[in-house]
């Protein structure tokens, strides 16, 4: 539907004046507002893309945080969490400025950040343009993995809370016996096919979420040491893991961009006091407050997920590890179907579709289900998953994407006075290579050992 709105769109201007399809006016590409022709079936409000942010992003990164500041220390931590709240925010706005940009140039309502990327190559130096499509499924790519390691962040989190419920009531199995446990469960609920059915399961994991998060203030508060004993500052080398672990926990780029795109008045998405800023304010302040009080409360005992520091033979205590990993499990299928929107509407014509479709998405989902759990059976290190996929994400689709479309989409029009658009995206991809480099390779030689470690025991 979406595409034959584009093509109809595409065609308004020659229906109505047949010589514009002849020529056309440089400056329409800038008079063409892909807002006033977005059609969306049920839009969101303001307040309801503002809740939608905060459901996105706040989940089991917000758990990590005292994590993050144990490798930080306090000053640092609410220092560099400012800081890199900033930045992650201004690529945000820069990516959403580029992907309307495309929209003008290409005078469609709407594109993907894999389509953003493709139109901003054939943009660029022409020795860029033969390089338009396999950018735009490399990105493809990028987005797919990411939700990957997503969901088996999910997953190993799941497993290790509900293995502290189990130790204590029954045996002590292994927590990889409880990955396989919840993706027998999960796969009932992945095969949804329609978003619709998934919403009583958002309201329900919300709920759960909130409420364990609410709960889980008693162990923070209670019981707090010296605020002495805790470091204001930790060696700089230490300050990687922080970075990884903050970016995981601070933005959700693939999240934010669907928001944005299913919003009743999208240009209030972006600006001052616009949609973005007041929730990515309000994620920073509960990932400070969670980090700070953590930290504080579990000093260097603090693990991979606050909820594993908190006591196992309480029945509050079980209580909340119940709700938000329950919360976390019922956001899989929410997740993974960002995956299979991306494989079976980017890359498959709706109006060529075989009979057999059905089964092959339900075979795309399933082995989607089996790889996330594999892997979570091999490496069940909650902490390296989460620096990993924090690196991943924020070093590929927070700096590099933005970046590269809006350096191509400016190389003709020019990068303002003294240069400093392209001086300003330089220093973005040389950030997003160094991070990204530099946090995959040490969450991936950790995931490297548990590796070797789970094949030794087998």
């Amino acid at each position: 539907m979406e595409r034959k709105q584009q093509d109809q769109d595409r065609g308004d201007p020659g229906t109505k004046d047949e010589p514009m399809t002849v020529v056309q006016s440089m400056t329409s590409f800038y008079i063409y507002n892909p807002y006033e022709k977005r059609c969306v079936e049920v839009p969101l409000t303001n307040c309801e893309a503002f809740i939608s942010l905060l459901k996105c992003v706040i989940g089991t990164g917000i758990l990590a945080m005292p994590l993050a500041f144990r490798c930080s220390g306090f000053v640092v931590g609410v220092v560099m969490s400012i800081l890199l709240m900033i930045l992650l925010t201004y690529s945000i706005h820069l990516l959403i400025d580029g992907m309307t940009e495309c929209c003008r140039r290409r005078q469609v309502p709407q594109v993907s950040m894999p389509e953003a990327v493709r139109i901003a190559y054939e943009e660029g130096p022409e020795w860029v343009n033969c390089f338009g499509r396999i950018a735009g499924f490399l990105t493809t790519c990028v987005l797919v993995f990411g939700q990957f390691l997503l969901c088996t962040v999910y997953l190993v989190f799941v497993a290790k809370n509900f293995k502290e419920i189990g130790d204590h009531y029954w045996e002590r199995f292994n927590e990889r016996y409880y990955v396989l446990g919840a993706c027998l469960v999960l796969l009932p609920l992945f095969m949804i096919r329609r978003l619709k059915y998934l919403v009583p399961l958002n309201l329900v994991s919300n709920f759960l979420l909130y409420f364990g998060f609410a709960l889980i203030m008693y162990y923070l508060f209670a019981g707090l040491p010296d605020i002495k004993d805790r470091e204001l500052a930790t060696p700089p080398s230490e300050w990687i893991e922080f970075f990884a672990i903050a970016a995981f926990s601070l933005t959700a780029v693939g999240s934010m961009l669907v928001v944005e795109a299913h919003m009743a008045k999208p240009q209030s998405y972006l600006g001052l006091f616009g949609v973005l800023n007041l929730a990515v304010l309000f994620i920073l302040i509960s990932n400070m407050f969670f980090g700070i009080m953590g930290y504080w409360r579990f000093g260097e005992n603090v693990q991979a997920s606050v909820t594993l520091n908190i006591p196992k033979n309480e029945i509050l205590s079980q209580f909340i590890k119940v709700f938000i990993a329950s919360g976390i499990f019922l956001s899989y299928p929410l997740n993974g179907f960002v995956v299979i929107t991306v494989i079976f509407s980017d890359y498959t014509n709706v109006s060529e579709r075989r009979n057999h479709q059905t089964l092959i998405e339900y075979i795309v989902r399933l082995t989607f289900l089996i790889l996330t759990g594999a892997v979570a059976v091999g490496v069940p290190n909650l902490a390296a998953l989460t620096e990993l996929e924090g690196a991943f994400s924020l070093s590929n689709l927070n700096l590099l994407c933005p970046a590269l479309i809006d350096v191509f989409l400016n190389y003709r029009k020019g990068y303002g006075r003294l240069k400093w658009k392209l001086i300003r995206d330089i220093l973005l991809i040389l950030i997003g290579l160094i991070f990204g480099t530099v946090g995959c390779t040490v969450a991936m030689i950790q995931l490297i050992h548990d590796l070797r470690m789970t094949l030794s025991n087998v």
